[in-house]
């Protein structure tokens, strides 16, 4: 059972409708817009991955045990996984886990000291 509504009321429902979708166009370009613009504005979004990879690099480069730093390097730059990492080195997973704390710990406790 459809409500037949007054002319008046009826042709305030399609404005509202036609201005929702007007507003909603303009909202949805404007966005599309800005992530353009932003595109073309911050030259350093690359490069800030680039950064935090040469930091990464150089607390890992302070670890004092050799070891330490291949295990490191391997994890967190070059992404391996525990296992593989493991089997490349022909040690337990387990002990690249603890190799993986202690440099850590050590990170930690000489760069929050």
């Amino acid at each position: 059972m459809s409500v037949i509504l007054p002319l008046s009321e009826q042709y305030r429902q399609r404005l509202r409708q036609a201005s929702w979708r007007m507003q909603y166009r303009a909202k949805t370009r404007l966005y599309h817009e800005n992530l353009s613009l932003n595109e073309q504005i911050d030259p350093f979004s690359v490069k800030s991955d680039e950064m935090n990879t040469i930091i990464t690099q150089q607390w890992i480069d302070s670890l004092p045990w050799e070891k330490a730093r291949t295990i490191m390097t391997c994890l967190y730059i070059e992404g391996q996984s525990e296992q593989e990492l493991a089997a490349k080195l022909h040690i337990s997973q387990q002990a690249v886990n603890r190799w993986k704390r202690k440099s850590i710990q050590y990170l930690s406790q000489t760069y929050n000291s």
